[in-house]
């Protein structure tokens, strides 16, 4: 599932930075010189909700981007 994801490749990485999702993120983004993508950060949180079996993690918007239901 999304195997050219920066975010899930780096996964370990990502979650080191604690608090939610979007900071985790945000704070990756900014330590990498990353520019925002909203695309990819739907497949992370999408893999993550698998992952983890919490559905909530998956915002409507990333649903939309996803498109899924």
């Amino acid at each position: 599932m999304y195997p050219n994801n920066i975010y899930i490749k780096n996964h370990e990485a990502v979650a080191a930075y604690g608090g939610d999702i979007g900071v985790c993120l945000d704070k990756y983004d900014k330590a990498h010189g990353l520019a925002h993508d909203a695309l990819a950060r739907a497949q992370y949180r999408h893999w993550r909700s698998i992952e983890t079996g919490v559905p909530e993690l998956l915002r409507p918007t990333d649903k939309q981007l996803l498109g899924i239901q």
